[in-house]
């Protein structure tokens, strides 16, 4: 399992982007630059640093459960290009 910030895990789904301009998308939000996204977190969450077990692919950010599956149900953010 991977415990790491949503912070992180963005900075990782930019990374395996290349770092172009990548638009994610929370379940039926707006799409959003994901710079402005974790500018968002920094300024707004409750705790940034609080870590999460997370799975970052090219496409999608996934919540694991406590055996390292992903969990079922819609991704915690997926890029739209």
């Amino acid at each position: 399992m991977t415990e790491m910030t949503i912070i992180e895990a963005l900075e990782k789904l930019a990374e395996l982007n290349n770092y172009e301009e990548i638009l994610v998308k929370i379940k039926d939000d707006e799409p959003t630059l994901i710079d402005l996204e974790i500018d968002d977190i920094r300024k707004f969450a409750d705790d940034p640093d609080q870590t999460f077990n997370l799975i970052v692919t090219e496409y999608t950010i996934r919540e694991l459960d406590e055996n390292g599956n992903e969990k079922l149900g819609e991704p915690l953010y997926r890029v739209v290009k």
